[in-house]
């Protein structure tokens, strides 16, 4: 009996490109062994899985809505990415169908239109990481001007981004190119690119390669930046210096605001310049604005850093295997199919979609308040969760 019901799965849906019809002809069973092990498995577990995605995703996206404090605005980075692998749970629904069926359960049309879409969504989750590693960089690299610019509007501009460039370069580049060709995607769409080598080498790039390149620049000159100012101090011991010393400043100049960049600067030509009834109410109104922070808190750099590391980790940990083998493949199939497993093969396939169950455990890791609210929700204490008072140090 071929193995094109057991590749089926991978085939078609866990970004395996070697995992396509040059596997069925080279790999055959013996008919009836483990028929019944192997379809309990193929559904019990794929099953598990994806419910453990949309489950933790959900949780994660909960908490947010009960928790104001939790909007903030380097959580709004962490609301998109859960959205999407939320998305990504979703899309797998159909997958486990598809491996316990045997064959792709709807038309070709469908598969061409869906196979887009699911890469978006997959290559969309990919490039929000690297937009939170940009925005990390220039709250490092220019903290005064990052959180005086950045608002909620901004976020969702930035996130918006990552949607559409995975989605007008997957949508084309998958199911136009499909459309285009006429392309037989066969029993279990098959996926276009992965027939031919430099195509899957191109997926590989966009999906996985140019992402790991740009997170991993940002991400060793946000470590160099913060290694170099701190000179081997904490952040926190590093901020209270800087805010004991502002503190004193401002008591040496109680009418000015410590908020208004641009009167540090250009105060004093601004005042000479106008008349004395403009410059007493002018004088007035810095006196009446409510001193803000000029940069993020300790404690907010601290969690949105430690936040930032568990994302990069997850997504390499869940995609570097799988792009080298993707990579091998391109070059020979061979390297791939008589070199790795079939077990190993389909480990490192499921483990890209992994990082969609690993990020929400990154956060609930790195921040407290969400980790408590989402405990307070399995506990039952819904209504206890809004009007907790303590504060969570981060």
């Amino acid at each position: 009996m071929s193995t094109s019901t057991e590749e089926s799965y991978p085939t078609a849906w866990v970004e395996s490109a070697f995992e396509n019809h040059t596997e069925n002809e080279v790999y055959t069973e013996v008919p009836g062994v483990a028929s019944n092990s192997s379809s309990i498995h193929s559904l019990l577990w794929p099953s598990l899985f994806t419910a453990c995605i949309i489950a933790a995703n959900c949780l994660t996206l909960v908490a947010f809505g009960v928790e104001k404090r939790l909007r903030t605005y380097n959580n709004y980075f962490i609301i998109n990415l859960s959205i999407i692998d939320l998305l990504v749970g979703l899309h797998l629904i159909l997958a486990v169908v598809h491996t316990h069926v045997g064959y792709y359960p709807l038309n070709q049309a469908l598969c061409k239109i869906l196979s887009g879409i699911g890469t978006s969504i997959i290559s969309a989750s990919n490039f929000v990481v690297v937009v939170i590693c940009a925005d990390r960089h220039r709250a490092t690299y220019d903290p005064i001007n990052h959180f005086m610019t950045r608002n909620k509007r901004k976020a969702v501009f930035l996130n918006s981004l990552a949607w559409l460039g995975a989605f007008a370069f997957w949508m084309l580049y998958v199911t136009a190119w499909e459309f285009i060709d006429d392309f037989d995607n066969g029993p279990h769409c098959v996926r276009r690119y992965s027939r031919i080598p430099g195509a899957s080498i191109v997926y590989s790039l966009v999906i996985f390669y140019l992402p790991f390149i740009f997170i991993s620049v940002l991400y060793l000159r946000i470590l160099t930046k913060i290694r170099k100012t701190l000179g081997g101090k904490s952040v926190q011991k590093k901020f209270s210096a800087t805010d004991d010393h502002n503190a004193s400043n401002s008591n040496d100049f109680p009418n000015t605001s410590s908020s208004d960049i641009g009167v540090e600067s250009v105060g004093e030509k601004r005042f000479e310049s106008n008349s004395p009834k403009e410059t007493m109410e002018q004088g007035n109104s810095l006196t009446d604005k409510k001193p803000i922070m000029k940069r993020e808190s300790a404690a907010e750099t601290r969690k949105a850093t430690r936040t930032l590391l568990f994302i990069v980790l997850s997504f390499v940990i869940a995609w570097f295997p799988q792009s080298i083998n993707l990579l091998l493949y391109s070059i020979d199939p061979f390297l791939v199919l008589h070199g790795l497993p079939r077990p190993g093969r389909l480990f490192f396939g499921w483990l890209t979609f992994g990082n969609s169950l690993l990020n929400p455990i990154s956060y609930a890791v790195s921040q407290p308040l969400l980790r408590d609210t989402v405990k307070n929700m399995l506990l039952c204490r819904c209504n206890k969760i809004s009007s907790m008072k303590k504060t969570v140090i981060s």
